[in-house]
């Protein structure tokens, strides 16, 4: 059982890395030189506790979107090679709209 804590603080710390917008800018980034398959699909999440960015995958951002009382959302671009999700927050004013790692 102790050798669980460390293996799951491996896992949240580098899904969060891997996901970050420092290392992927956008999804052109990512992916040069492809076209999208499709237009993006907007993913929001009815998240307005805390309690419930367990469901998100990354709840760090989803807890900055709940404390700044937004839900938590993923902007999903599909490319033939793979897909790039934007995280972020939506509101029903400004739709969907990244938020500033700090």
């Amino acid at each position: 059982m102790s050798r669980t804590l460390p293996v799951l603080a491996f896992f949240v710390v580098t899904s969060t890395l891997l996901y970050s917008p420092v290392l992927h800018p956008s999804p052109e980034a990512s992916f040069p030189n492809e076209t999208p398959e499709s237009k993006p699909l907007l993913r929001v999440l009815p998240a307005f506790r805390k309690e419930e960015c367990d469901w998100a995958i990354r709840w760090d951002v989803c807890l900055k979107c709940v404390s700044s009382r937004y839900r938590y959302a993923q902007r999903i671009h599909f490319y033939p090679s793979g897909l790039y999700r934007e995280h972020g927050c939506y509101s029903e004013e400004k739709g969907f709209f990244l938020i500033k790692e700090d």
